[in-house]
């Protein structure tokens, strides 16, 4: 998608390299590229990026309020994902519109909050134990593959409220594979070829192929379960099945999908970041150990150390650095016009990294939550706010206070891992490795 900008448009400032030095270094390096175009330009800035033009970057609260909140109407979300279309399918939540996509979330939110995510609670605890219980005193561990396994789980198990041994087992084989998607399959429209049954896109539509028909098969049971009278449980698939206006097969499939390769991925890998961000530092490892202990007696505040830990994560180390709108009409901010079709990366990354509101950005600590006032925005905002925001926040709670009060880890080594892009996200480069000292419960 590439914006034709008017004569009369005057585009926020940006870097002057060629649209290709850009690319490569915001694909390279998209925090140092970020942060570089924020201290150079201000909080509105353009790049000009290959297959999206120029690309108007957000970064101001008052700024984002308006792109996500307030003049949303203004911005469409759904036109941003188009990238990820084929991954994620046409009635995904991501793709949807306006009425739709309210329709559509006002069912999917009923699963994922309240009474409902308590239930997720046990499944969550025993993936834990079962990955805790693999690793041996002495060993290394590499945390974000941990993580992703025990979020698969739950993700499965409660959320998709799966059973049957063989789906499972396939499942937990095939869905990594789906997620580690290369990166040029999104960017570059071009590469998405058969080239005889070989390549990145050929790979990438078998996983596709395998996983649609585990769904479908399970799909089928489940209609087949509910025609018989079979109880409804509390997942997102029974919730879909029992929606008044009968919901397609392809349409539970995308929401599924959807599921899977936005939440799963990014909530491992905060996990990542968050156990990455504390080993390192033993005053605030001690802080949230203690409130993990206290959390399990229902001390509301262990509980708030815990979310504490948890938001400072996800300000000091994002899984991604933006979210994207694309302008429906011309809009203006600061001065500055930007004219219909342009895509602008509204960015949290850089939001949450301002010196101005977070001395030393780059630092991990506690005491920030005190801080954490209307400019902090840890799942976006406004009608496309997070929808599995409830889920991800009581799954990291649980996870770290799983880990923290079954085992000992210290950091392999001594200097902190540098955030390698993979796509959007931003993983730790070395996937959190980390040395287990001792199991069981500390004193």
């Amino acid at each position: 998608m590439t914006a034709t900008v008017p004569m009369a448009a005057t585009l926020p400032p940006g870097p002057r390299w060629p649209a290709v030095v850009q690319t490569a270094v915001w694909a390279l390096a998209p925090v140092e590229f970020g942060r570089y175009c924020l201290r150079r330009y201000g909080p509105l800035f353009t790049a000009r990026i290959l297959g999206f033009g120029p690309v108007v970057h957000v970064c101001a609260p008052e700024t984002v309020r308006r792109v996500l909140s307030t003049e949303a109407h203004r911005f469409d979300a759904a036109k941003a994902n188009e990238a990820i279309r084929f991954v994620v399918g046409a009635h995904s939540l991501l793709l949807s519109g306006e009425a739709e996509h309210t329709a559509r979330r006002r069912v999917l939110m009923r699963p994922l909050h309240g009474a409902n995510v308590a239930r997720y609670v046990e499944v969550m605890e025993a993936a834990v134990a079962r990955e805790v219980d693999g690793w041996a005193v002495g060993s290394t561990v590499r945390l974000l593959d941990s993580f992703q396994r025990v979020t698969l789980e739950v993700m499965m198990r409660a959320v998709f409220g799966i059973t049957d041994s063989a789906r499972l087992a396939r499942l937990r084989v095939l869905v990594p594979r789906l997620l580690a998607i290369n990166p040029l399959v999104i960017l570059v429209p071009a590469v998405r070829r058969n080239f005889g049954g070989h390549g990145p896109w050929a790979r990438l539509t078998a996983l596709v192929t395998e996983v649609d028909a585990i769904i479908h098969a399970e799909l089928a049971e489940r209609r087949a379960a509910r025609r018989a009278g079979a109880e409804p449980g509390p997942d997102v698939v029974s919730a879909l099945l029992a929606c008044p206006e009968p919901v397609s097969d392809a349409e539970l499939r995308d929401h599924m999908v959807t599921l899977l390769a936005v939440g799963q991925e990014t909530t491992a890998t905060q996990l990542a970041w968050l156990f990455e961000r504390l080993l390192r530092l033993p005053d605030a490892l001690a802080a949230v150990t203690a409130a993990a202990r206290e959390a399990d007696r229902a001390d509301q505040n262990g509980r708030d150390v815990l979310d504490a830990a948890v938001h400072e994560a996800i300000r000091s180390r994002p899984t991604t650095m933006d979210l994207g709108r694309v302008a429906v009409e011309p809009w203006e901010a600061d001065g500055f016009t930007v004219p219909a079709g342009t895509l602008v990366a509204v960015s949290l990354g850089l939001l949450h990294r301002r010196p101005a509101a977070y001395p030393d950005p780059d630092s991990y600590d506690l005491a920030r939550r005190l801080q954490h006032g209307p400019g902090f925005l840890p799942f976006g905002a406004g009608e496309h706010r997070c929808l599995g925001a409830s889920l991800a926040m009581v799954q990291m709670r649980t996870v770290l206070t799983a880990v923290l009060t079954a085992v000992t880890l210290a950091p392999d080594r001594a200097f902190a891992e540098w955030a390698a892009p993979k796509g959007p996200m931003l993983l730790p480069h070395r996937g959190a490795r980390a040395r287990v000292v001792a199991k069981g419960r500390p004193c």
